[in-house]
């Protein structure tokens, strides 16, 4: 598989933006849950998670496997997350895999506006 990358920003003291690309491995999905939660530990406040994989190129699928085991982990912290992507592959993943974490607090977005509008809508309720 080529390179991947994933990046962490905490862009306010609710949320965190955290963006994957490049191809996803198996070893990198366990890296990657690994380092949410190290992200999410010393961040008692995040509230909200998006999640940018509009870089994405290639995943195997136990990498799939892996972004579900992040997503679960946001689902039991009650974090509302927001996978924002580019293609409908990358649709089909952030799908199945917040329908696979039965979390309803998790929705996909093909534009930032949307997801932020989401987010929005969420902060007031």
């Amino acid at each position: 598989m080529a390179q991947h990358r994933f990046h962490f920003t905490t862009t306010s003291p609710d949320r965190v933006t955290i963006e994957i690309g490049g191809a996803l491995g198996d070893l990198i999905a366990e890296e990657l849950t690994a380092k949410t939660v190290e992200a999410l530990a010393n961040q008692t406040t995040t509230k909200f998670v998006l999640l940018d994989i509009r870089g994405l190129t290639d995943f195997t699928v136990m990498a799939r496997v892996g972004l579900g085991t992040c997503q679960k982990l946001l689902r039991r912290r009650q974090i509302r997350t927001a996978w924002l992507v580019s293609t409908p592959r990358q649709h089909g993943l952030a799908t199945l895999v917040t329908y696979s974490a039965a979390d309803d607090g998790a929705g996909v977005f093909q534009t930032l506006a949307q997801a932020e509008a989401w987010f929005a809508a969420k902060k007031s309720t």
